[in-house]
């Protein structure tokens, strides 16, 4: 089964922050029900408008989030005090705490809350040297991740690896490697999933919608199972489903046929 954490709700945005500090419920669950509409498994919820009302904001958000759809919740911060205070009063079988690194701080922070509320977790291949520069950087960081959760008995099939993508625009090497990163973890940690925060490919070039398609279309090639998109953007989940059909991981392009039958592209 393809992750798709639907994103959204997520307070960097500048309307969605607005609305969410205008505490404007109906504008939010809208975009929920609109997101699973459309083929979200897993919503998103990002509070980091202001660090001084994540908590606040992740209380208010998660409580209607929860109420509005039945589908797990991936809560997106760095901030302990604002995942606790979502898994709090959301822990569904499927939950994704977003995320967990290779750094000391988010080790110390974010490992406890994954083996208290035994949930899912996004791992990022990046550590205390920061952003890895090459294949065998994230290489070094994904086997650093994996040994963790083995010593801590958290399965690999509940960890969701991101091997990380760079904007084309700055570095069109990184392109590969994120690629690598993905063979590299099927190869050799199967039973673990993979994930991109797709759009982070196209910052900085216009019409990033084709860019980010045609990313996801090589992405899923190579083996990924998850991704973070924007589910209403014209055409992604089209490119989605009918790249896995051509694949051969949509037997008799059901997926497809369904999806298409129910307007989901």
């Amino acid at each position: 089964m393809f992750t798709i954490i639907a994103e959204r709700i997520n307070m960097t945005r500048k309307k969605m922050r607005e609305r969410i500090w205008e505490r404007d419920s109906e504008f939010v669950i809208n975009e929920v029900k609109n997101q699973e509409r459309l083929g979200a498994t897993h919503i998103d919820i990002n509070a980091g408008g202001d660090p001084s009302k994540e908590v606040e904001d992740m209380i208010w958000l998660t409580e209607l989030v929860s109420g509005a759809t039945e589908l797990p919740i991936s809560f997106d911060s760095a901030n302990p005090d604002a995942l606790k205070a979502g898994l709090e009063i959301c822990n569904r079988p499927g939950t994704i705490i977003n995320s967990i690194t290779g750094e000391k701080s988010r080790i110390e922070n974010t490992l406890p809350l994954v083996l208290e509320y035994n949930t899912n977790v996004i791992a990022l291949t990046m550590d205390d040297s920061g952003m890895p520069p090459d294949l065998d950087a994230r290489i070094k960081v994904a086997n650093d991740l994996v040994a963790l959760m083995k010593e801590n008995n958290i399965s690999l099939d509940r960890v969701h690896m991101d091997t990380l993508v760079q904007p084309v625009s700055s570095n069109p090497e990184q392109v590969a490697c994120t690629i690598g990163g993905i063979n590299f973890i099927h190869k050799n940690f199967p039973e673990m999933h993979t994930m991109v925060g797709l759009s982070n490919v196209s910052y900085g070039v216009p019409k990033r919608i084709h860019m980010n398609r045609a990313f996801l279309v090589l992405l899923i090639q190579a083996g990924l199972d998850g991704a973070i998109i924007d589910v209403t953007s014209d055409g992604m989940m089209g490119a989605l489903y009918g790249t896995l059909a051509l694949i051969g991981k949509d037997e008799y392009c059901m997926n497809y046929i369904t999806a298409a039958r129910e307007e989901k592209i």
